[in-house]
């Protein structure tokens, strides 16, 4: 868990750590990562054929099994996953 949590770098976080956007410590690396971009675009500009790199954020949120919120929702069937049958509990 702690490699995966503290090392891997995840696509889906835009390349962040799951720790680093827990704790927030991706705000302070992407301003450095920003500042060494337009540093390098301000040397090279004719290497970033599609303008002024912007150091991409993690999303707002991030979700295994998102809830879906419905303007006319179905009735509560018991089930909190979709997939599954209700349980019957006698």
């Amino acid at each position: 868990m702690r490699w995966y949590n503290e090392e891997h770098h995840h696509s889906g976080l835009n390349g962040f750590t799951p720790q680093q956007v827990f704790t927030g410590a991706y705000l302070s690396l992407a301003k450095r990562q920003q500042v060494v971009l337009d540093e390098a675009h301000q040397r090279h500009p004719e290497r970033f054929v599609q303008g002024t790199p912007v150091v991409r954020m993690p999303p707002e949120h991030v979700y295994i099994n998102p809830i879906i919120e419905e303007e006319n929702p179905a009735p509560e069937s018991g089930v909190n996953f979709p997939t599954l049958p209700r349980e019957n509990v006698r």
